[in-house]
């Protein structure tokens, strides 16, 4: 029988290593967890893999069901529109509070050495499309942390698995980073010359490029990665607010 504390470490284990595969689509979108197949890739019983999985379902990343099996979550449009929705809104009010703040050099120099790092990241045989998440993710971290917003910024981190997956699909199949690394050069560029009144445009069109870059591959070839959302022709006409 397994000690307890055992077995809850073997399940966080777990717990953590299919959420990262899910996050990083290493598990696709509608893709089965066969709890078989854990087991004998961990080594485990039963019981701490399905107290993984139960965990993931209550993040919304696997969905179990009865004789039917364990699955990744497909990916939801609407969801994945709402959460850029929120972002627009709540990080180019941020940001504009950060440029009011008076931002010194030595901290823009912290915002330009991430894009550096950025460019030295895409200038590799290998792009680590993780690695460059971290970045992308530290980059837009900087002016809520700045901004004593770290809750916030959690918050968003919370809400936006679904975004999350998508930007990954984003990555894997379009390869387009240094358009991504152009968007971060044009809103540091707007903090350095502090044009507050064009960060929410800035943003909006960075944050609507995946949807952009994609088109629509979204609906077609990876239809079966998602679900549609209920007003296609809203969240069309939204996104095309923000594209160039």
């Amino acid at each position: 029988m397994e000690n307890t504390n055992s077995s809850t470490d073997l399940s966080a284990s777990i717990f953590e290593t299919l959420k990262e595969e899910i996050l990083n689509l290493t598990i696709m979108p509608g893709q089965e967890i066969v709890e078989s197949k854990i087991c004998d890739r961990f080594s485990v019983t039963r019981p701490p893999v399905r107290t993984a999985l139960r965990r993931l379902s209550d993040m919304g990343l696997v969905e179990i069901k009865p004789y039917y099996g364990t699955h990744a979550t497909l990916l939801n449009m609407d969801k994945i529109f709402q959460i850029i929705h929120m972002r627009i809104i709540v990080e180019s009010n941020v940001i504009q509070e950060f440029i009011a703040s008076n931002p010194d050099a030595f901290i823009l120099e912290e915002l330009e050495h991430n894009i550096r790092l950025q460019n030295i990241l895409i200038s590799q045989p290998d792009i680590e499309r993780t690695k460059f998440f971290e970045l992308d993710n530290q980059l837009h971290s900087f002016w809520f942390t700045n901004q004593h917003c770290e809750n916030i910024w959690d918050i968003i981190q919370e809400q936006k698995i679904e975004y999350t997956r998508f930007r990954m699909l984003d990555y894997e199949s379009t390869m387009e980073y240094p358009e991504m690394i152009q968007d971060h050069i044009d809103l540091v560029d707007a903090i350095k010359k502090k044009d507050s009144n064009s960060i929410p445009v800035i943003i909006g069109e960075h944050l609507n490029n995946g949807v952009k870059r994609m088109g629509d591959k979204i609906f077609h070839e990876f239809s079966q990665y998602i679900i549609p959302p209920k007003n296609t022709e809203y969240w069309e006409n939204y996104n095309k607010r923000y594209y160039k």
